[in-house]
C-alpha cells in the first residue's frame, strides 16, 4: 500500500516536470559537443556524431546513442537524459527495499518513459531558446560570447551552487518545493550532495558520474538555459503587476498546495541484526545504548558514536517526517504516538533495534495567507511568464525544425 502511495506521489513529480519549463524548471539533461564535455557549445551548431536518426519502434530508446530529438542541426541524444531519469527514479526511491523495488519493476519502467519524454520536452525547448539566443547576436558578438561564455558560466554556475547548498540542507518539504521551482537544476545537485553527504563540486562529479552524468554535462546544461533565457528577455514581456485580490483567489483556489502535513522530527539510535552475529547481541547493544543516554550523555554523541543507522553521522537526526515518509512501519507508528521529548522503549522491525526520541510534533494546519503572500505573487508571475515563453517558443519553431522520436516520425 504504501508503495502504491508512493508510485501516485511519483506521478505528481512527473506532472510537475512536464509543467514546470522555460524560465522556471530546467532539465539536468547533459549535452555533449563532438563527443567531448570541453566548454560551451559551438556557435556553429554543428551536428554531434551519433546514429542517424530512426523511427522503427524496435529501436531502444534507452540506448546512450539513440537520437531523440533534432532541434535544427543539433542532436540530443538518450545518453543526455538517462543520467537524469535515474537521478530522480533513485532520489524518489532510495529508501525502498530492493525486494519491493523489484515487485514493482514494470511500474517502474513505465515511469521512467513518462519522465523520459517529459524531459526530452524540456529539453528541446531548452535547446530552442539557446539557438535563438545565438543567433540574435551579430557574427562579432557571437565571437565575444564564445570566449567569455565558459568563464561566465563556470563563475554563476558556482555561484549558485553556493547560495542553493545551505538552504537545500535545512529545507523541508514546503521549502523544498520552492527551491526548485526557483531552479530546478540546481536544487536537485544539492540534493544530491546532501543525500551523499558530500561538500565539494569535485565529490559532486563522482556522484553524477555514477548515474553516467558529469559536472561539465551540468554546467552544459546550467549554459543552455541561463543563455537560453536571455533569449527571452530580449522579446517577451517578464515583468507583471498581481493584484493583492488576485493573488488571495489564488490563494483559495490552490489552498491544498498550502495544508501543512503532520510532521515528526526525532533523534534514533539504531542497532542493525546484519552486524551481530546473533539477535541477543544486538539487543543487549541498543539497550546499552539507551542506558548512555539514560545515565547523561548526549543523545547525539551516543548515535554519531555507535549508532548504525543510516543517520548516524548526522547524529540520528530525522527532520519533519511525515506519515509515509518512513520504510519501517513500526518505527513510524511510535514516532507520531510518542510525546516530545520522551525516550521510547525498544522498537523492533526486520532489520533491527531502534530507540527514538522525538524533539518536534508539527499539528496538520494550513499556511497561512500572509506567510505565503511573496511566494503565491512569484508563482503568479512565474504562470504569466511560462505562458509567454511557450507562446515565444512555438514562433521560434516556426524557424527552427524541431524532430521529437517520441511524438513523430521523420519526415
Amino acid at each position: 500500500m504504501k508503495f502504491q502511495l508512493l508510485l501516485s506521489t511519483a506521478i505528481t513529480v512527473l506532472t510537475f516536470f512536464a509543467t514546470a519549463k522555460s524560465v522556471i524548471a530546467q532539465p539536468l539533461a547533459p549535452v555533449q559537443t563532438g563527443g567531448q564535455s570541453s566548454g560551451i557549445v559551438p556557435a556553429s551548431g554543428d551536428a554531434r556524431v551519433a546514429a542517424p536518426p530512426r523511427a522503427r519502434a524496435s529501436d531502444n530508446v534507452y540506448e546512450p546513442t539513440t537520437v531523440m530529438a533534432t532541434v535544427g542541426s543539433e542532436y540530443i541524444l538518450a545518453g543526455d537524459l538517462m543520467p537524469q531519469v535515474e537521478i530522480i527514479m533513485w532520489l524518489m526511491f532510495k529508501d525502498r527495499p530492493k525486494e519491493e523495488l523489484d515487485r514493482h519493476r514494470k511500474e517502474l519502467e513505465e515511469q521512467k518513459k513518462i519522465l523520459m519524454q517529459n524531459l526530452l520536452l524540456q529539453a528541446i525547448d531548452s535547446k530552442l531558446l539557446f539557438l535563438a539566443f545565438k543567433r540574435s547576436m551579430k557574427p562579432e558578438e557571437l565571437e565575444q560570447f564564445e570566449e567569455r561564455a565558459e568563464q561566465i558560466v563556470n563563475s554563476a554556475f558556482v555561484s549558485s551552487m553556493e547560495e542553493t547548498l545551505p538552504l537545500v540542507k535545512k529545507a523541508d518539504k514546503q521549502e523544498m518545493k520552492r527551491l526548485r521551482a526557483k531552479e530546478m537544476q540546481i536544487a536537485q545537485l544539492c540534493t544530491l550532495m546532501v543525500e551523499h553527504e558530500v561538500e565539494t563540486l569535485r565529490e559532486l562529479d563522482g556522484i553524477l558520474r555514477s548515474f553516467g552524468s558529469s559536472l561539465e554535462h551540468a554546467k552544459q546544461s546550467f549554459a543552455e538555459t541561463t543563455f537560453g533565457r536571455q533569449a527571452i528577455a530580449l522579446d517577451v514581456k517578464l515583468n507583471y503587476e498581481i493584484t493583492h485580490q488576485a493573488m488571495l483567489d489564488y490563494y483559495y483556489e490552490n489552498l491544498d498546495d498550502y495544508r501543512i502535513s503532520e510532521a515528526v522530527s526525532f533523534e534514533q539510535l539504531a542497532v542493525e541484526f546484519k552486524n551481530h552475529k546473533t539477535k541477543q547481541q544486538a539487543y543487549q547493544k541498543i539497550c546499552a545504548l539507551g542506558n548512555s543516554v539514560l545515565q547523561g550523555a548526549p543523545f547525539e554523541n551516543v548515535a554519531m558514536s555507535h549508532s548504525e543507522g543510516p543517520k548516524a553521522k548526522t547524529g540520528g537526526k530525522y527532520d519533519l517526517i511525515e506519515k509515509g515518509d518512513l520504510v519501517s512501519e513500526k518505527l513510524e507508528a511510535v514516532a507520531f504516538e510518542l510525546p516530545v521529548n520522551r525516550m521510547s522503549p525498544v522498537i523492533e522491525d526486520e532489520k533491527g533495534f531502534y530507540i527514538i526520541r522525538v524533539t518536534m510534533h508539527r499539528p496538520e494546519g494550513k499556511e497561512n495567507f500572509t506567510e505565503v503572500q511573496s511566494e503565491i505573487e512569484v508563482a503568479m508571475k512565474n504562470q504569466l511568464r511560462n505562458e509567454a515563453v511557450q507562446t515565444y517558443i512555438k514562433k521560434v519553431k516556426t524557424h527552427v525544425p524541431v524532430w521529437n522520436r517520441l511524438e513523430q516520425k521523420k519526415p
